[in-house]
C-alpha cells in the first residue's frame, strides 16, 4: 500500500504528528539532565554492600581503555569507571556504566577510528554580568551553519547513582575525573557548579545533558558531558540549536538564524515553547537561576503577548494530533498549519516544524494535489536533515518524508 493511500484510508494524521522517540537528540533541542534527584539523594553506606573499588589505574592492555576499570558493585548491580586517554583527536573519555554497556560503546568508538571530528574555532569564553561565562562568536555565522563540535568527556549511566551508595558514587566519579588526562580534567573542573554535592557531582548536574546511546543493554539513559557546550548559556529565544549525534558521542551546535561577530551563543536547556512563568520554574528547579535573557527582561506587554502566541500554537499542535476520521477537515487543517507557521517564526520554533510540512505534504497528496504535496514533502526533508536527523540517530521520520516523495515523483 503506498503512503498516500496509507493516509487517505486511515487518515494516519497521528502517525506523523507524534514526536518521534522525543528524546534530546531527537526533534526538540537538547535538554540538560533533568534527572537530578539521585545525585542528591544517595543512601548512606550500607556495610552489606560490596565495595570493590580498585586503585590501580595505572595502564593494562586494551583496544581502547587505558585504565583498569575502577569498579563498584551493590546488591548484584556493578558499575565500573572505563577511561581513554586518547580518542579522536587526543580527547580523552570516562564512561561509568555496566560492562555490557562499556563493550559496546567501546566497540562503536573503535569502528570509528580517531579522525578528529571536533571544532570549536572562531570562539572565545567571555564573563558576562549576571551570567558568569559564556561563549561568543568571533565571526559572523549564516543561518544552518555549524558553530560548535564538541565531544564528550564524560558519559554516566543515569541510572547508576540510584545503584550504588553515595560513597561508591562519589569513587566512580573521582576515578572519572582524575583518569582524564590533566587538560581535559582542567576543562571539566572549570566548568560552573550551582546545584550542590560534591565538586564532580555539582558540575555533572549543573552542565551535563541527558543522551540516549545504544549500549547493548537496557540501560540506554545517560548524562553526558561536553565542556565547550557547557559554557553556552541559556536563551529562551536561542540563536543556535544543539543536538546530540549518538554515532559519535558528540554534540553539534549550529546557528538558528545568522549571528553577527562578537555575538553571544544561546541555546535552549528546555523546550523552547514554554511561558514564561514555566520557563522561570524550569530553570530555577532544574539550574538555580532566574532567566533574564531578552524575552523574559521584555515588558510585561511583549512577555504576555509572546506567552498568548506559545499557548495559541501549543492547542493547535494539540487539536492536530488528537484530529480523526470524523473530524478531519482538510481545510481546516490548512488553516491552523498556517496559524502554527506564523506563530513558529515569530516565536523562534522554526525548528519544530517539520512535522507540520509533513502534514501539509500528506494534506494535499490525499487530495491530488502532487506539486504543493512534493513542495510540503521537500521543506519536511530539508527542516529534518538540518534541526533533527543526525548519525545514529532515529531516522524513521526522514525515511518515511523520502518514501512520500519517491512516490510523489514516480
Amino acid at each position: 500500500m503506498s503512503y498516500i493511500q496509507t493516509f487517505v484510508i486511515s487518515l494516519a494524521i497521528c502517525a506523523f504528528a507524534s514526536r518521534v522517540s522525543a528524546s534530546p537528540q531527537c526533534a526538540n533541542p537538547p535538554r540538560h539532565f533533568d534527572a537530578q534527584l539521585p545525585l542528591q539523594s544517595q543512601q548512606c553506606v550500607d556495610t552489606k554492600d560490596e565495595l570493590r573499588l580498585s586503585q590501580d589505574v595505572q595502564s593494562f592492555q586494551h583496544p581502547l581503555w587505558s585504565h583498569k576499570p575502577t569498579c563498584a558493585q551493590r546488591k548484584g548491580q556493578e558499575y565500573c569507571t572505563y577511561t581513554t586517554s586518547e580518542l579522536r583527536g587526543g580527547h580523552a573519555l570516562s564512561i561509568i556504566a555496566r560492562s555490557v554497556a562499556a563493550d559496546a560503546i567501546a566497540a562503536a568508538f573503535l569502528a570509528l577510528g580517531k579522525d578528529d571530528q571536533s571544532n570549536d574555532s572562531g570562539l572565545e569564553v567571555r564573563s558576562f554580568p549576571g551570567k558568569g561565562k559564556g561563549l561568543v562568536t568571533t565571526k559572523a555565522v549564516k543561518k544552518g551553519e555549524r558553530i560548535l563540535l564538541d565531544s564528550a568527556h564524560i558519559i554516566a549511566s543515569s541510572h547508576f547513582p540510584t545503584q550504588v551508595t553515595r560513597s561508591q558514587g562519589k569513587a566512580l566519579f573521582s576515578a572519572a575525573i582524575d583518569q582524564l588526562p590533566q587538560a581535559d580534567r582542567a576543562l571539566v573542573l572549570a566548568l560552573d557548579q550551582s546545584l550542590g554535592g560534591s565538586k564532580v557531582e555539582d558540575i555533572m548536574k549543573t552542565n551535563a545533558f541527558a543522551c540516549q546511546l545504544a549500549d547493548g543493554d537496557a540501560d540506554d539513559a545517560y548524562m553526558c558531558l561536553f565542556p565547550s557546550v557547557a559554557r553556552i548559556n541559556h536563551a529562551c529565544q536561542p540563536n543556535a540549536h544543539a543536538r546530540f549525534v549518538p554515532k559519535t558521542m558528540s554534540m553539534e551546535i549550529k546557528a538558528q538564524r545568522d549571528i553577527a561577530a562578537g555575538e553571544e551563543i544561546g541555546i535552549s536547556y528546555g523546550r523552547i515553547d514554554l511561558k514564561h512563568a514555566d520557563r522561570q520554574t524550569l530553570y530555577q528547579e532544574g539550574w538555580n537561576f532566574g532567566c533574564t535573557c531578552p524575552l523574559c527582561t521584555a515588558s510585561e506587554y511583549e512577555r504576555t503577548g509572546s506567552d498568548q502566541r506559545r499557548a495559541r500554537f501549543a492547542q493547535l499542535r494539540k487539536m492536530l494530533e488528537n484530529l480523526t476520521a470524523e473530524t478531519y477537515d482538510a481545510q481546516q487543517i490548512v488553516a491552523w498549519e498556517k496559524e502554527v507557521m506564523e506563530i513558529g517564526q515569530r516565536e523562534g520554533l522554526e525548528t519544530m516544524l517539520a512535522q507540520d510540512y509533513e502534514r501539509l505534504a500528506y494534506v494535499y497528496a490525499g487530495h491530488g494535489m502532487v506539486k504543493d504535496a512534493r513542495r510540503w514533502a521537500k521543506m519536511a526533508k530539508e527542516s529534518l536533515l538540518e534541526w533533527v536527523v543526525v548519525d545514529g540517530g532515529p531516522d524513521n521520520q526522514i525515511r518515511r518524508v523520502e518514501g512520500l516523495l519517491r512516490e510523489l515523483d514516480g
